[in-house]
């Protein structure tokens, strides 16, 4: 695969994000950081002001002519792509947004962080209608289901929860990773599900029955970041030093060396044809193959 990096983050990129055109990436760092790049040129052609404080998440709404990010200090902004400054601001808790999904049918935008394990707001108006408490293992909202309104809880320690929205109600129980989940991902139409634990395993689920298919050894223990190509039925995996991509038909595995240490997001083009990696080094990797 042939690579360019991308630079201009002051430390950290901590996520990554296609368009859903395949045209540009949006990327999250330290210090509020808030970057649209061009993926023809490699060039950075928009910078977003209003975070204060680090920037964990960040989605595509309006059919890609928008944005929300979510920051460490709570902060949630809506902005125009072209638009420098934002044009909606709400306020989560004061402890920060870590994670931040919305449903499939985009009614609700859910947010958690260490002490609150999912909030709820209506969608597009953000009025907060639900809130539920964590607890020492249960502290996030790691994936959201693509055809029904159900969020996957997850966390320090093997269990992982498939809630509904709004009501919360745990609908299923699952035994998964043994210290804790990285990341997990419906495919399918939510029939099947991948996800990949600090304990370096990959399990894929039957999400039917809720119970794993296989189990699969990536790695030692570390912090991983995951994606997968429905189309191409690929899940790829970043880690120390490495990528690795996987044909989930036979578990067959490229592996790609990385020069930074630590990966810690990863998203494949809606065109199948990139892959864009955020590193500890303050660079994103896009690959063309």
């Amino acid at each position: 695969m042939e690579s360019i990096e991308l630079k201009k983050h002051s430390s950290h990129v901590n996520e990554v994000k296609f368009d859903p055109e395949g045209n540009y990436i949006l990327s999250a760092g330290f210090k509020g950081e808030l970057f649209l790049w061009e993926c023809g040129t490699g060039k950075c052609i928009q910078v977003y002001e209003g975070h204060r404080q680090t920037v964990n998440s960040v989605i595509w709404i309006g059919s890609g002519k928008e944005i929300l990010s979510a920051s460490g200090d709570g902060t949630i902004l809506k902005h125009e792509i072209s638009s420098s400054e934002p044009t909606d601001k709400w306020t989560d808790l004061k402890s920060g947004v870590s994670h931040m999904h919305l449903t499939f049918d985009e009614k609700y935008l859910l947010t958690s962080n260490k002490s609150n394990m999912l909030r709820v707001r209506e969608w597009p108006e953000g009025e907060l209608v639900a809130k539920f408490k964590g607890d020492r293992q249960h502290r996030g909202v790691i994936a959201t289901a693509s055809t029904a309104p159900h969020a996957i809880i997850g966390g320090v320690g093997p269990t992982i929860l498939r809630c509904d929205v709004p009501s919360g109600e745990v609908l299923e129980q699952m035994v998964g990773h043994d210290k804790a989940t990285m990341g997990f991902k419906f495919f399918d139409q939510d029939k099947l599900a991948i996800s990949i634990g600090y304990d370096g395993k990959l399990i894929i689920w039957d999400m039917e029955v809720h119970h794993p298919l296989e189990k699969y050894s990536i790695g030692d223990e570390g912090y991983y970041g995951l994606a997968i190509n429905q189309s191409r039925l690929e899940a790829s995996i970043v880690m120390p030093y490495k990528l690795k991509r996987i044909n989930l038909k036979d578990l067959s595995v490229d592996e790609v060396d990385l020069p930074a240490k630590g990966n810690y997001s990863i998203d494949y083009s809606p065109t199948c044809d990139q892959l864009a990696i955020g590193s500890a080094d303050k660079t994103i990797r896009l690959f063309h193959y």
